[in-house]
């Protein structure tokens, strides 16, 4: 009897292929496509997971493969779980991530359900990612393709979601997945890859699209470079710390953000880019992959997706909360993004960055 599993499929070439390589191991394989379409016109254009054009691409490749596929109305609940809550940090002067909220209670969430709804063993996706099985549980480790890693959106996936998950295209170059996908005779083959947010309309920043959204009124403000303003802006929700571009202050030099304080609306400015360095910050919502702290306080910590992890040192402050003190200091640390926390290429949790002020 086959192993029926569910695949992912956005409607890129990782997702195609990872649907393609579980039909030639043998798997019955089932398709499913999140629509996270907003009803209102003036949000329905945004760019989302799954556009007209990546279902177009997908109706191509469930035809190449000869699978079944199903839609998955989740909007509602991406609203809740993941626009909302992205709101309210950017009104606070956060930067949040909101793909790893998504990934958790949306994304998998959704699928998980799903699969075991038609008595699915497995949820496959396209990531970037490989997972190990220990003794003691499932662990996240790299994909072999370092340029395309996606792990670090990942942490938030506690040991429910990783024992049923699987990453065919973990171990694979994107080269490689390419020239997979074409022997498939799958029109993503070539697609570019996707370089925006999942929710975001043409011609504003994600901050702004959200506010729109959830009906939230701007704050705003001034910038204030040592003591005296500078300029002003038009809300606290559409800039971030170490933001040098779009500040339309002229100072002779360029100014970066350093802090943004939502109560008053001041954005203060600084031209030293020393001023952007941060010995030790705050870490919060701490995750760990296997439940409990690894043992040892030093680890490598990533602050963005594509910054390089970096060693550091880490002692708790209580629970789930820790301070992290990097080796040499880090550049633009940024209240509301994700740090992520490995040894090696093995992931080992992560938690939100807070205010280093």
């Amino acid at each position: 009897m086959k192993e029926k599993v569910v695949v992912a499929l956005s409607g890129g070439v990782d997702s195609s292929v990872a649907a393609a390589l579980a039909l030639e191991a043998g798997c019955e394989v089932v398709g499913a496509t999140l629509r996270l379409k907003h009803p209102d016109p003036a949000f329905s254009g945004a760019q989302l997971c799954a556009s007209e054009q990546d279902e177009a691409a997908i109706a191509q490749v469930v035809r190449a493969l000869g699978i079944e596929h199903r839609f998955l109305e989740g909007f509602d609940r991406f609203r809740s779980c993941v626009l909302e809550p992205s709101a309210r940090e950017y009104m606070a002067g956060r930067t949040p991530n909101p793909c790893c909220i998504c990934n958790l209670l949306v994304k998998f969430g959704m699928l998980i359900e799903f699969a075991r709804e038609i008595g699915a063993s497995r949820v496959l996706t396209g990531h970037y990612a490989k997972l190990e099985h220990l003794p003691e549980g499932v662990v996240l480790r790299r994909g072999d393709d370092l340029r395309k890693d996606q792990s670090y959106f990942l942490y938030r996936l506690g040991q429910r979601e990783l024992s049923f998950l699987s990453f065919p295209v973990g171990t694979l170059e994107k080269e490689e997945v390419r020239r997979i996908a074409s022997r498939f005779g799958l029109v993503t083959s070539q697609k570019p890859d996707s370089q925006d947010a999942c929710f975001q309309v043409e011609g504003e920043c994600f901050g702004e699209t959200l506010r729109r959204l959830c009906g939230f009124a701007a704050k705003p403000g001034r910038f204030v470079y040592r003591g005296r303003t500078v300029g002003r802006h038009a809300g606290v929700h559409q800039f971030t710390i170490g933001q040098r571009k779009g500040l339309n202050v002229a100072l002779g030099v360029p100014a970066y953000i350093v802090a943004i304080d939502p109560v008053s609306g001041d954005i203060r400015l600084e031209t030293d880019p020393e001023s952007l360095l941060a010995h030790e910050f705050p870490v919060h919502d701490l995750v760990w992959q296997l439940g409990t702290p690894p043992e040892g306080e030093r680890m490598d910590v990533q602050i963005r997706y594509r910054s390089r992890a970096v060693p550091c040192r880490i002692e708790s402050t209580g629970e789930e909360r820790c301070r992290v003190i990097p080796d040499q200091p880090l550049r633009a640390v940024t209240p509301g993004q994700a740090a992520v926390f490995y040894r090696g290429d093995r992931l080992l949790g992560g938690g939100v960055i807070g205010s280093c002020c």
